[in-house]
């Protein structure tokens, strides 16, 4: 069992940065663990598959990066940190603002259908060893219908959704909390500490769909998810697969 000390978790607010994830990158050696990177104008932010992340520059959205340096990785959960880390954004969302997100595998969350929030990990690395992870984190505030429109998917924020503006600072502050709180149960048990938590947030279980792999589309059933959160499904021949990296279309 691992218990490390994370209630002193520190915040390192920016100004402005291209990407709080290079930032974390970039400075990873002088950052201690818990660091967390803030900003509310990000200029170069990106997603899973290098996508790019609206630019923005007004202090209507959340970009923030937790820096992690792990002394053992040989049992450390490191596939399931984003899986890990979209439960506790769904626990947030539900219990503070009252509303009913659902998880896009791997880590996509989405309300309505929209698109509210992205995850992205990245691995800081030494002499080919893995010495510090970037997982980084955006959240859409107080962004208005027009401003998301210019979104090249569909994306909602909790301003559209509430009709209410509310403060940044406050919700980094509440995410790494939580994200804390349950940090050390979750490295010591891995996904299955979070597998009922996230399956049931998963709305593309039980039906067909599309996945996204090197380019290629595939057509599945989506069966399950795995206790290492791996995506288990079957094609029209009912022979079962194990999706480990690919992209969900909805």
């Amino acid at each position: 069992m691992v218990n490390l000390d994370m209630s002193r978790y520190s915040i390192v607010t920016l100004e402005v940065v291209p990407s709080t994830n290079g930032y974390a990158i970039e400075n990873m050696p002088f950052l201690d663990n818990a660091s967390v990177i803030y900003t509310a104008k990000q200029t170069s932010g990106r997603g899973r598959y290098n996508r790019k992340w609206l630019f923005d520059d007004n202090s209507e959205n959340i970009f923030m990066t937790i820096v992690l340096k792990p002394s053992d990785l040989s049992s450390y959960p490191l596939p399931n940190l984003t899986q890990y880390l979209s439960v506790v954004l769904c626990n947030i969302l539900e219990r503070d603002f009252n509303l009913n997100p659902v998880i896009k595998w791997p880590n996509d969350i989405l309300i309505d259908g929209a698109k509210i929030s992205g995850i992205l990990a990245e691995t800081y690395m030494e002499n080919n060893n893995i010495k510090g992870i970037a997982l980084g984190l955006g959240l859409n505030v107080n962004m208005n219908a027009k401003t998301l429109g210019l979104i090249d998917q569909k994306a909602v924020s909790l301003y559209c959704l509430t009709n209410k503006i509310f403060d940044c600072d406050t919700i980094v502050k509440n995410i790494c909390s939580a994200f804390f709180e349950n940090y050390n149960n979750f490295i010591n048990y891995g996904f299955k500490y979070i597998k009922d938590e996230y399956i049931k947030r998963c709305f593309f279980l039980g039906k067909n769909i599309k996945i996204s792999e090197n380019g290629e589309k595939k057509e599945y059933f989506a069966d399950s998810v795995d206790d290492k959160g791996f995506l288990s499904v079957k094609d029209n021949l009912n022979n079962e697969y194990k999706i480990i990296t690919g992209d969900l279309l909805c």
